[in-house]
């Protein structure tokens, strides 16, 4: 799964920069409804057309990664760049070796008041 930044947003269609630094199209349905827009950080698979040699972006959606603050026990809070400052519920953080600082990857929760990070896990350093 590639990442990037978008570049350039129109409609269901666009430019990723990737993080090597190398623009490629996108095509994604429904882009607005799943919160795409210039500027955010993305996840894609990429198509590879054995003619044209041509690649392209799709199943494009906003990367959920951010640094974790931690509260208590179970609770903390993950900054953001997309979505800003989030609740985080993370179930056995301190024996899962999740520790204030720690760059993590989690899912959206929508309780009906707010939006809350669950399945929070670290990001593998690379």
């Amino acid at each position: 799964m590639g990442k990037g930044i978008i570049i350039i947003k129109d409609t269901d269609r666009g430019m990723i920069q990737t993080d090597n630094g190398k623009e490629i199209p996108y095509v994604q349905a429904n882009a607005d409804l799943l919160g795409l827009k210039e500027k955010t950080s993305v996840r894609f698979d990429v198509y590879y057309n054995d003619t044209t040699k041509e690649k392209t972006a799709y199943n494009v959606e906003l990367q959920r990664t951010g640094i974790i603050i931690i509260k208590d026990t179970d609770r903390g809070m993950i900054n953001d760049p997309n979505f800003g400052e989030i609740e985080a519920v993370v179930p056995f953080q301190k024996e899962r070796g999740i520790e204030s600082g720690a760059t993590v990857r989690y899912q959206h929760l929508n309780t009906g008041k707010a939006v809350v990070a669950v399945y929070v896990e670290v990001v593998e350093p690379k």
